[in-house]
């Protein structure tokens, strides 16, 4: 007796690992995730219908829009209609595209409207702060509210926001989804269901997509401002159950689409690289020749100048004419 009990205590584990879908008696219980996709007023639903499009644009492609200073300063994405992106941390171009993110929207009125993060598609949580729709709008123990409207567009036609914290987790390697909404309810999920039970309703599924690209290197010679074709970019949005008239796909709201400055062409960078002699000069990449005192290899690196051996024995860029 005391074998086979053991024997069943161990195939529960095994039957959850494998199926990935609840196993009566064997651990974890999921609520409805159909009912809740289905469910018009969701937490998740309801959130979206108060918070809107609030400190980003509805859709792909209607996204705030901004600039980095300098790909070394990759901190503030300044946006074009006013307002800012701060990343905290910055940025790292040597671990793109990144897997994490942490970043709060400022609005063109310098007002912190959001703060959001990001470790993965169904691992993410969107804060939105209060707004008002008139000066006289306040809020519990707290004073006026910013307004929501902020002068650059963003919150226009927006009446009061509520707000709060979504947070959405997936464990790294599982299929479940935990939801903690901003009314302070839990739910706990397997995300499988869904594609098992209500297929249609997977695009419903909260999920937030984070796009990152570092750029393009542009051609040697491409002049001291590359083209922006060669310049890299980031976005972030995220998937809402679907509003009025948006249809069953659901919404998007994107927060932010920021330009990275493309890389320096390598004969206009500072350094001494690629096939140059010296410094941005010399060699078969760069237009430019080298001047009096550089390095060089032959004579065709100098400009005007002879390439021979200095005191020291290095070839430089030499007038072989001039007095010593």
């Amino acid at each position: 007796m005391r074998r086979h009990v053991l024997l069943a205590a161990c195939a529960c584990p095994i039957l959850a690992a494998t199926a990935a879908a609840t196993v009566p008696g064997c651990g974890e219980e999921f609520e409805d995730i159909c009912a809740f996709l289905e469910d018009p007023n969701s937490c998740y639903a309801t959130y979206h219908r108060d918070i809107g499009a609030r400190c980003g644009a509805q859709g792909d492609g209607d996204a705030p829009k901004g600039t980095f200073a300098s790909r070394e300063a990759l901190d503030v994405c300044f946006l074009n209609e006013g307002g800012q992106v701060v990343f905290d941390p910055p940025l790292d171009l040597a671990a793109f595209p990144p897997k994490s993110l942490s970043f709060k929207r400022l609005d063109a009125l310098a007002q912190e409207c959001g703060s959001f993060t990001f470790s993965g598609e169904y691992s993410y949580s969107v804060t939105i702060h209060p707004c008002g729709e008139t000066e006289e709008d306040t809020a519990a123990d707290a004073g006026p509210l910013p307004l929501c409207a902020d002068g650059s567009g963003a919150g226009e036609g927006i009446a009061r926001v509520s707000g709060g914290t979504v947070t959405v987790t997936t464990p790294e390697g599982r299929d479940t989804l935990d939801v903690s909404c901003a009314d302070g309810t839990t739910h706990h999920f397997n995300r499988i269901d869904a594609e098992r039970k209500c297929v249609e309703r997977t695009p419903l599924l909260p999920r937030a997509v984070l796009e990152a690209s570092a750029g393009n290197q542009p051609p040697p010679d491409a002049g001291p401002v590359p083209p922006d074709t060669f310049a890299g970019s980031i976005s972030f949005r995220v998937h809402y159950p679907p509003s009025a008239g948006s249809g069953a796909a659901g919404d998007v709201v994107t927060y932010f689409t920021c330009q990275i400055p493309p890389p320096a062409a390598i004969c206009f960078n500072g350094e001494k690289d690629g096939l140059e002699t010296d410094i941005d000069c010399g060699g078969t990449l760069c237009e430019k020749r080298c001047g009096k005192g550089q390095s060089c290899a032959q004579d065709s690196d100098c400009d005007g100048l002879s390439c021979l051996p200095d005191t020291s024995g290095f070839r430089k860029c030499t007038d072989p004419n001039a007095e010593p």
